[in-house]
């Protein structure tokens, strides 16, 4: 909807009398009128709620004479007034009748009111347009009572009973002074008349718990709804009784559950080498670096190395220990140790798979960590262990440990032979619980021996409570066997070094780790300090002091510099591991390519390089048409009767050397060698790579070629010449690979036949030439033929042929001479029609060329350059 207010930008407008909707046509100016908002609308009101707003008008001096021009006072005070001054002291004088007999002959201001107009209401605006001179609308469009007065009142004030549209509305203050309106509007968002949202519950307006829960509240539930609830609330709790009744149910099926129980005959002997020498996973009972003076019992247990047997059970390799039983019973208590270590699920904790319990095969099976024990790995100096691989290997115990004392199980029998490392280098604790279904039976002494030996080993992992009796296994005991482990993986070394652990107090701890300057800065731990401080917390005399694994953990985080992740780490290892087999790899790689290269020389030897790649690719080559090449052929003369005169090995060392030269040559022009049978030789330019020069080439490596074999020396008849006739044709070909076992490249055409005609009409140390190749070289210029006329072609009939002789020599004038000339790459002058009998000779005589014209044969085809 168009609005008067949107005819110009100001924020007032003034119209003639005569303006309506259908000529809306306002004054270009006004000069002299103020009008303004004293009190404005306000900017939201509701639907029907009323307001009063106020406005004034002052008509300044400047006005009267403006009015007066625009005959706005024509019909004032009957007769109409003129003068300025007279019209301005009538409008400021006159007392207006009654507003309904107000008009402009008696009253400057005989209409004042406000009225509305929605500018939603497209249908109810004239022509699209709103303004003052639109008639009242109860319904749609609201006006105030009409007032009427001189322009010295200032202050109208008009009570706005309400408005009926919602959105938003034009205000208008509406002045009619003598024959003009003048006007001034605001716009205003007519609101609902109840507005849910604004806090307060208009119940006499229609507001209830049903229209605005935000302002009355949410209504009370009815009867169904509270059955409905209650209902709902015996479902949940008979389904949160069913659940734990079924949690109980799997934890007493888990209990007397019986399928971990894995029969003898199930696991089935390791007969790799793994299985006939033991994992490297050992009980480490040995001790390589310890005194010659331990006791006989520890020699005699020493001998008696424990590794952890491996089997195959269900398709995948475990591992199994055996324990010695005289007497095993299933009772409720091993159950229970049993359901715990099952419900264990941790990526540090070596899975329990199952047990034997058949005597006297009883056992438990495990899974298996095929780098064996964190002592073997430590002890192994052909494995490069930097500080970051050693904290991530803390970090995993750490992590292990806490998760199993989370879930109320203490070890009591941590060691490094009891930590086992994977195939992705991630360290798994094991030997955790079942501490009935692990106690063995000793019987004979031997065994007795073997015992002590092993407690005596592990004696320096026992926390110093627990070796006094004081209290059995903890969880601070097993953070004091933690910290011996720190030790040694700092070291990489047993816990009781070179000592003689049979003269150690029992109270006796390993010495800190120190700080080595002779290794090299990665083997050097980032932050010994705090590691040892670590230690020290670990080992303290006061398990109370001791922190827990969940500290632990976050302490080896916070003092590692490296925050890598374990596949990080482990490439960074196998990097370092494998570093020895680079320079191996170098040279193999090396070798490849120069096998490689040889292979594509041997190759390209045999096809052309862009049919022997697309061979190689498996795709298809197709037969392909050339419209211009140059063919070579030689073979050598009389030689068969050269032939008669060698050995077949001389012929071959004769043939080889001469295809040797030969191939020296044509490596150095844009030509590719087709074949070679017995001493025939074939070359082609222009095939497979497309060259406009490919007379050129073939010509300027016929000419290198002659020259070779006029200095070449057969091996084993020195004093004989080697004589070759070469021929040469130009024309098109058409080529293709033929065979599949022994693919050639193979030329077609009367091309090659022709090529061959000229050598075999050819004569030695001469390049026979056919007309095409001659008319391609006249045509380059820079060479020296002769015509050797018309002779008989087998299958061509007569043919003019030409011998090429050389290329043209440079010629320079010299101080000694009185002419000079050259005939490279020019035509021939026309004092020499194409009738001439000419052959050029160049004799060189006391540094100055003199050229000599001979006339000598006629060339019937025209001109010898």
């Amino acid at each position: 909807v168009t609005t008067w207010h949107d005819l110009t930008n100001v924020n007032y407008h003034c119209w003639p009398y005569t303006a309506s909707a259908s000529s809306p046509i306002p004054f270009s100016s006004c000069p002299g009128i103020d009008i303004r908002w004293i009190i404005e609308p306000p900017d939201d009101i509701k639907v029907e709620q009323y307001f009063n707003t106020s406005y004034e008008l002052i008509l300044h001096p400047q006005f009267y004479p403006w009015a007066i021009s625009q005959s706005i006072f024509d019909a004032a005070n009957g007769t109409g007034i003129s003068d300025p001054a007279e019209a301005q002291q009538w409008c400021e004088t006159v007392v207006c009748p009654s507003v309904q007999k107000s008009t402009p002959d008696n009253c400057c201001i005989h209409h004042v009111n406000v009225h509305s107009c929605p500018l939603s209401e497209k249908d109810s605006v004239k022509d699209g347009l709103c303004g003052p001179w639109i008639p009242p609308s109860g319904s749609i469009f609201t006006h105030s009572q009409v007032m009427v007065g001189p322009p010295t009142t200032g202050n109208w004030t008009s009570l706005v009973a309400g408005l009926y549209t919602e959105g938003h509305t034009s205000i208008i203050a509406h002045f009619k002074v003598a024959k003009m309106h003048i006007a001034v509007e605001k716009t205003v968002h007519v609101l609902p008349k109840t507005v849910c949202g604004d806090e307060r519950c208009e119940d006499d307006e229609g507001e209830d718990c049903l229209t605005c829960p935000k302002d009355c509240g949410s209504c009370p539930l009815t009867d169904w709804e509270i059955a409905l609830i209650v209902v709902a609330l015996v479902i949940l709790a008979v389904i949160f009784i069913i659940i734990i009744a079924y949690f109980r149910y799997q934890q007493r099926k888990l209990l007397w559950d019986e399928s971990w129980i894995i029969s003898n005959d199930e696991i089935k002997e390791d007969i790799g080498l793994r299985g006939m020498f033991g994992s490297m996973l050992t009980v480490n009972t040995s001790d390589s670096r310890s005194s010659v003076n331990t006791s006989s019992m520890s020699d005699s247990a020493r001998r008696r190395q424990i590794f952890a047997n491996t089997a195959i059970y269900k398709g995948r390799t475990v591992a199994v220990k055996k324990i010695q039983k005289n007497d095993f019973k299933l009772s409720l208590e091993i159950r229970s140790e049993v359901k715990a270590v099952r419900e264990m699920d941790h990526p540090n904790l070596c899975k329990f798979v199952g047990g034997c319990i058949d005597i006297p095969d009883v056992a438990i099976v495990t899974e298996y960590c095929p780098k064996g024990s964190l002592n073997d790995v430590l002890l192994n100096d052909e494995i490069p262990l930097n500080w970051a691989f050693r904290f991530s290997l803390a970090s995993d115990i750490s992590r292990g440990m806490s998760y199993l004392h989370s879930r109320g199980m203490v070890h009591g029998r941590l060691t490094s032979s009891n930590c086992v490392v994977d195939d992705r280098w991630t360290v798994k604790v094991t030997d955790f619980g079942l501490p009935t279904y692990r106690a063995v039976d000793v019987t004979c002494d031997e065994d007795k021996q073997e015992q002590v030996y092993k407690e005596t080993a592990r004696d320096v992992y026992i926390a110093p409570e627990i070796r006094k009796g004081v209290t059995r296994s903890s969880c601070p005991g097993d953070v004091y066997s933690f910290s011996v482990l720190l030790v040694e993986i700092a070291n990489r070394n047993d816990p009781y070094g070179d000592e003689d652990r049979s003269v150690l107090p029992g109270d006796w701890k390993p010495p800190l780790p120190e700080e080595d300057a002779t290794v090299d800065k990665e083997s050097r731990c980032p932050c010994p300090f705090e590691y040892c401080s670590l230690i020290k917390d670990c080992w303290n005399n006061e398990p109370e002091e001791r922190p827990t694994f969940d500290t632990i953990k976050k302490t080896i985080y916070k003092i590692n510099p490296n925050k890598l992740s374990a596949v990080d780490l482990i490439m960074h290892m196998m990097e370092k591991y494998s570093k020895h087999l680079e320079s191996i790899v170098v040279d193999r790689t090396r070798d490849l390519v120069a096998e490689k290269q040889k292979t594509d020389k041997l190759l390209y030897s045999m096809l052309p390089k862009p049919v022997a790649d697309q061979l190689r690719q498996g795709t298809v080559v197709n037969a392909e048409s050339f419209d211009e090449c140059t063919i070579y052929f030689s073979d050598v003369v009389g030689f068969t009767t050269l032939s008669g005169k060698s050995t077949a090995m001389q012929v071959i060392a004769l043939l080889n050397k001469l295809y040797t030269t030969f191939d020296e040559i044509i490596d150095q022009f844009d030509v590719y060698k087709v074949e070679t049978i017995g001493d025939a030789y074939m070359v082609v330019s222009g095939v497979p790579i497309k060259t406009e020069f490919h007379a050129r080439e073939i010509s300027n490596m016929s000419l290198e070629i002659v020259a070779a074999c006029k200095k070449f020396v057969i091996p084993h008849l020195p004093d004989e010449l080697l004589q070759i006739r070469v021929g040469l044709h130009s024309g098109p070909v058409c080529t293709g690979v033929v065979g599949l076992k022994m693919p050639r490249y193979c030329l077609f055409g009367d091309t090659v036949n022709t090529a061959s005609r000229m050598e075999s009409n050819g004569a030695a140390y001469r390049i026979h030439i056919s007309s095409s190749t001659h008319d391609h070289l006249e045509m380059i210029g820079g060479y020296i033929f002769e015509c050797r006329g018309a002779i008989p072609i087998k299958g061509k009939g007569e043919m003019v042929t030409w011998w090429l002789l050389s290329k043209t020599p440079e010629i320079s004038s010299s101080s000694g001479s009185n002419f000079s000339m050259s005939t490279q790459g020019s035509r021939p002058s026309s004092a020499l029609s194409s009738h001439s009998k000419t052959k050029l000779v160049y004799v060189q005589e006391s540094g100055t060329v003199l050229s000599v014209v001979i006339f000598f044969k006629y060339c019937q085809t025209g001109l010898v350059t």
